[in-house]
């Protein structure tokens, strides 16, 4: 009986947190998207890594799980690798359409814009499923920052971007 109830709060506490995470990758695929949106070619990129590593970090906090900025670096690039060329096409084509003016510039930004969303929204979901599973004893915090860690968010990753 005092197991269930514990698992029952367990159960609980995690829906809280989901929902909590949910709304920090809202917010952050708003601003990703606004981001991806200037028509300045290529000036997006760094300002997108920086929002997609902070989206992490307040993940992080939501579940209180420490891996420090490096460990968030490194999980950001892997699941951008994951993508791979898909990523790198879409963003090379849209800052391409940005350096021709008047159309070009305003299209560039808009596809750029939904790339950005996109990317973001699969990395934070992503990102959720992967600190649930340190949550729930799955995966260790230091595993998170490892081998096994990084296959995890490459996984998740593929899986949200499939979705997409």
């Amino acid at each position: 009986m005092e197991k269930e109830l514990d698992d029952e709060l367990k159960e609980l506490e995690i829906t809280a947190l989901n929902e909590k995470a949910e709304n920090a990758v809202a917010i952050a695929v708003a601003a990703t998207a606004a981001t991806g949106a200037v028509p300045l070619p290529f000036a997006d990129a760094p300002l997108l890594i920086g929002e997609q590593v902070t989206l992490m970090a307040t993940i992080c906090g939501i579940y209180g799980i420490d891996v420090g900025k490096d460990g968030l670096k490194m999980l950001a690039t892997t699941a951008l690798g994951a993508g791979g060329a898909t990523i790198v096409g879409k963003t090379v084509a849209t800052n391409l359409l940005k350096l021709i003016p008047g159309a070009g510039t305003v299209v560039g930004g808009m596809i750029s814009a939904g790339t950005a969303g996109v990317i973001t929204l699969a990395m934070g979901k992503a990102f959720i499923e992967v600190c649930k599973a340190v949550r729930l004893g799955k995966l260790s915090e230091s595993d998170l920052i490892s081998a096994k860690g990084a296959s995890m968010m490459k996984e998740q990753f593929k899986n949200q971007m499939q979705k997409k």
